[in-house]
């Protein structure tokens, strides 16, 4: 036979009851045991008989203590049914807010109005269902925006290939070269969002290894000089011998990345910085080119995945936003931190890096 389910509110009243019925049992012991002493005392002062008058007095204490008890338990019996539902309505309302949350609705919060452990429990609920709803709302986002990045290239391979098919258009190295470049994009894409996942996940052991920052950005820097000078953007130099340990392939990845960053948005006949200068227990390596600037509303996000300020997302003006996720991703995974500051004319990008104490000149 299965036994009925109890819940909190009934077990803590069974629980109460069950303290106050052995209170109760105790006090007619005592009473019974010191009533009767007293009273026998009395008769033998006063000279009565106790027999009879002895049982009608036990009878009159007890009448009374019952009535006593009666009313006693009923009205401590409401008071705490009182106070135990509304110290119990946070557990209830998490108990109703926790279905919702399993079905994918999270916009409703716990109401904290007490200063108790359960309040603190309703401002742990509420922070629980702050990050789930944050975290739900990134991977849509994140579906949403790797199905327009990878829609746009696989479009045009498509519609290329069919043109081919169709003998429509005669290949030519300019339409080779055009797939080629889908192509190249696609994989592009890929291979960051692997990069990501990797990081995510913590697969990726990261290796730890001596080199200098300095050489590492002039061996990047010397490699995309041309387009530096194709967009004719002055670029200024400030770095120093700066050796850090870390793993070298993915710090390259990171001034890859703040590169072409620097290529893409600072506008022609332009100007670019390069800094790279000691902190105590870090270096600071800093990006600056000039330009409109990000906008205060959109400086918060530009390390998020797929974030752009520029909404269009036009091929022209920029890439998939999965750049500057990837250098954040890759610079706090080594213990660092990233940020950004901008001012009308001019964006400054940073990243630092710790630097042991016996390495630190």
């Amino acid at each position: 036979m299965r036994l009925p389910r109890i819940g909190l509110l009934g077990k803590l009243i069974a629980i109460h009851l069950l303290g106050g019925g052995m209170v109760i049992l105790l006090a007619w012991q005592v009473i019974g045991y010191f009533g009767a002493y007293y009273f026998m005392r009395l008769m033998d002062t006063y000279g009565i008989e106790p027999e009879a008058l002895h049982a009608t007095f036990l009878r009159a204490i007890y009448r009374s203590l019952l009535i006593t008890i009666g009313l006693g338990i009923g009205m401590v019996t409401i008071l705490k049914v009182f106070i135990t539902r509304k110290m119990m309505a946070p557990l209830t309302q998490m108990n109703i807010l926790a279905r919702k949350l399993a079905k994918g609705d999270y916009s409703e919060r716990v109401h904290v109005v007490t200063q108790d452990e359960i309040a603190e429990l309703g401002h742990a609920f509420n922070q629980m269902a702050d990050s789930l709803a944050s975290i739900e709302s990134m991977r849509r986002n994140l579906v949403a925006n790797v199905a327009h990045e990878l829609r746009t290239p696989l479009n045009n391979l498509r519609g290329q290939i069919e043109a081919l098919q169709d003998r429509l258009i005669i290949p030519s190295p300019e339409m080779i070269n055009s797939l080629h470049e889908e192509t190249l994009r696609l994989v592009r894409l890929v291979d960051s969002l692997y990069r990501l996942s990797q990081i995510d996940a913590g697969t990726r052991v990261l290796d730890d290894e001596e080199f200098n920052l300095q050489e590492l950005i002039f061996s990047i820097l010397l490699r995309e000089r041309p387009r530096f000078d194709e967009k004719k953007i002055a670029l200024k130099i400030n770095l120093f011998p700066h050796p850090v340990h870390a793993d070298s392939a993915l710090i390259a990845q990171v001034v890859q990345n703040l590169i072409e960053n620097l290529l893409r948005y600072t506008p022609e006949r332009g100007e670019a910085r390069i800094d790279l200068f000691g902190e105590p227990s870090s270096v600071k390596c800093v990006l600056t080119n000039s330009g409109p600037g990000i906008t205060p509303e959109d400086l918060p996000y530009i390390f998020e995945r797929f974030y752009r300020g520029e909404k269009s997302r036009s091929r022209q003006t920029g890439g998939a936003g999965i750049g500057l996720a990837i250098v954040k991703q890759i610079v706090e995974a080594h213990g660092g931190a990233v940020g950004a500051e901008s001012r009308p004319g001019q964006t400054e990008i940073w990243f630092t890096l710790p630097v042991p104490p016996s390495s630190y000149q």
